[in-house]
């Protein structure tokens, strides 16, 4: 009954929460664009394709990981974007994609991306939300007073991400001018009912959406597209027959868990953009 009553909690908040998000989406809908980024790469292709963002984008769910020097933990073979380019015109130039990355980190992903990109497809905007933070949080207890604060400063976050989101879309359409922008969804975790933690992840997976969606439609431009990838990740959250997401019960903290693995990339992520046209040639 205290789980019930924490996720019956969390959700009247998020109902307080819509409204604000619309009101900050109304306030950044005409900003400026972000000033073009100078750097430029030499090695640009008509349909060149470029991944930005965090875990989700790197392919963090799908190990073995690239050695390049980083932490990102990008997938050497099973990324969203790798296999999205193996089945589409679009020649992955590069994923810049890094474990972690907040929408801070987006423009010095755009360093040295060429201004003739035809296709950037990205998430971010989950670790400005605290989805780290209210896992850790939560995981051992989801009616904890230390979860709940968790889910306090997540929302928090969330009530002031809109503008993050907005200034972010707007970088990355004037560094690459030319090209599509696909922005995703992050996915349910969780079957529903596996879990009261996996509920509460879900929830605010879907209050992070709202907002991600909002601030897409703010930006009123066809070239930068809302994709939301629910359809094909239903009925494969952590506890399905067939899951979609990385998980070791064995090792909870193991790095990939909790991330979309080989298949969710593939049939998830890849089949989302194919079904959305954005793998079409322009």
């Amino acid at each position: 009954m205290a789980n019930h009553r924490l996720i019956v909690r969390f959700l009247s908040r998020l109902g307080a929460l819509s409204l604000l998000t619309v009101g900050l989406v109304a306030g950044v809908a005409t900003a400026p664009a972000l000033a073009q980024s100078s750097a430029q790469s030499s090695a640009a292709s008509a349909l060149g394709y470029v991944a930005l963002g965090d875990s989700f984008t790197a392919g963090q769910g799908a190990p073995p990981y690239a050695s390049d020097g980083t932490l990102c933990l990008r997938s050497k073979r099973a990324s969203y974007p790798a296999i999205a380019a193996l089945v589409s015109p679009y020649r992955l130039v590069a994923n810049q994609a890094c474990s972690g990355a907040s929408t801070a980190d987006i423009p010095a992903q755009l360093r040295g991306v060429s201004t003739r990109t035809a296709l950037v497809t990205i998430t971010v905007g989950g670790i400005d939300a605290g989805s780290n933070a209210v896992l850790a949080a939560c995981a051992p207890d989801p009616t904890s007073p230390v979860c709940s604060g968790a889910i306090d400063n997540s929302l928090a976050a969330l009530g002031v991400l809109a503008p993050k989101l907005v200034a972010t879309y707007s970088a990355v359409a004037a560094a690459v001018p030319q090209a599509k922008i696909a922005v995703l969804s992050y996915p349910r975790q969780f079957k529903p009912g596996f879990s009261p933690l996996g509920d509460l992840l879900n929830t605010a997976t879907d209050a992070l959406n709202g907002v991600i969606a909002g601030s897409v439609a703010a930006m009123a431009t066809p070239r930068i597209r809302f994709v939301d990838a629910a359809q094909e990740f239903a009925g494969h959250g952590i506890g399905s027959g067939i899951p979609y997401f990385a998980f070791d019960p064995l090792n909870p903290f193991a790095v990939a868990n909790f991330h979309p693995n080989a298949l969710g990339n593939s049939l998830g992520y890849t089949r989302a953009l194919a079904n959305d046209g954005v793998l079409r040639r322009p």
